[in-house]
């Protein structure tokens, strides 16, 4: 399996507090049989310790050197979470090879847990433009998306992807999450799942418990977002078809309306 969204490096954002639990983190992922671990961390937000992007290949390549003496059997790559600001698009053009996962063409982005900017869908087809492709992470945490997955959709309709968190199938951030999460599997609005992993207590690594979590989907299909696509992404290659994407508005049931006007 491969983990495109971690925060493995320590004492650059919020993510591992030391080395310790930054080795732990690592050896539990190969544990689980995670073979290709993208480091992720934080930047553009007051998350992110790292003010000089140039900073980020260079704790990159330290704490890399750091861990070949465990000799662990999981490969690091590099990459960023990229907190949506204004000039995102410049600073993208300007850092791509930091900025992006593993110097490809795909690179994460985050909106704020509260709403989305205006101005995204034009954002997302000029950034294609320019050759990028963005991955929208974990949108079932959006509360913009939650009160309107079809929004999602029309963000992925016009190229973008998305990335769910395997956490929010587990419920540790709260049950309306978890009920997004699987919502959006069910609309078929899902291409990658990551863990996200912060440390070893409620935000720990770990992809394989999905399997069995998720029964509700075949085991191919797990397959293509825990293993094929995220390969692609990392190997700069177009991403398989997943099948159609289903508006959330096309055929809405009386108890989804329902739960949505509670919100």
């Amino acid at each position: 399996m491969i983990d495109l969204h971690s925060h493995i490096i320590p004492e650059v954002d919020d993510g591992a507090s030391d080395f310790e639990e930054a080795v732990n983190m690592l050896k539990i992922s190969e544990q689980d049989g995670i073979r290709t671990i993208v480091a992720t961390p934080h930047v553009f937000c007051d998350r992110s310790e790292i003010k000089d992007l140039e900073k980020i290949p260079e704790e990159f390549k330290k704490f890399k050197e750091k861990v070949k003496e465990f000799e662990l059997n999981i490969e690091i790559l590099q990459g960023a979470e990229n907190y949506f600001v204004s000039d995102l698009r410049e600073r993208l053009n300007s850092f791509s090879n930091i900025l992006t996962i593993n110097k490809s063409d795909y690179f994460l982005i985050e909106f704020p847990f509260e709403f989305i900017f205006p101005g995204i869908k034009e954002f997302i087809f000029n950034i294609m433009t320019d050759g990028f492709i963005p991955i929208i992470c974990h949108p079932e945490r959006n509360r913009e998306f939650q009160r309107n997955p079809a929004l999602l959709y029309e963000f992925l309709k016009i190229g973008a992807f998305s990335q769910v968190n395997a956490g929010s199938f587990k419920g540790i951030y709260g049950a309306e999450v978890r009920l997004v999460a699987y919502d959006l599997l069910k609309f078929n609005l899902v291409h990658i799942i990551a863990s996200d992993c912060h440390n070893l207590e409620d935000k720990e690594p770990g992809l394989s418990f999905l399997y069995e979590k998720l029964r509700v989907i075949q085991k191919e299909k797990i397959d293509m977002l825990v293993r094929i696509i995220p390969d692609s992404i990392i190997s700069n290659k177009p991403i398989p078809d997943i099948g159609t994407m289903k508006d959330p508005n096309a055929k809405i049931s009386f108890f989804d309306l329902f739960r949505r006007k509670l919100k």
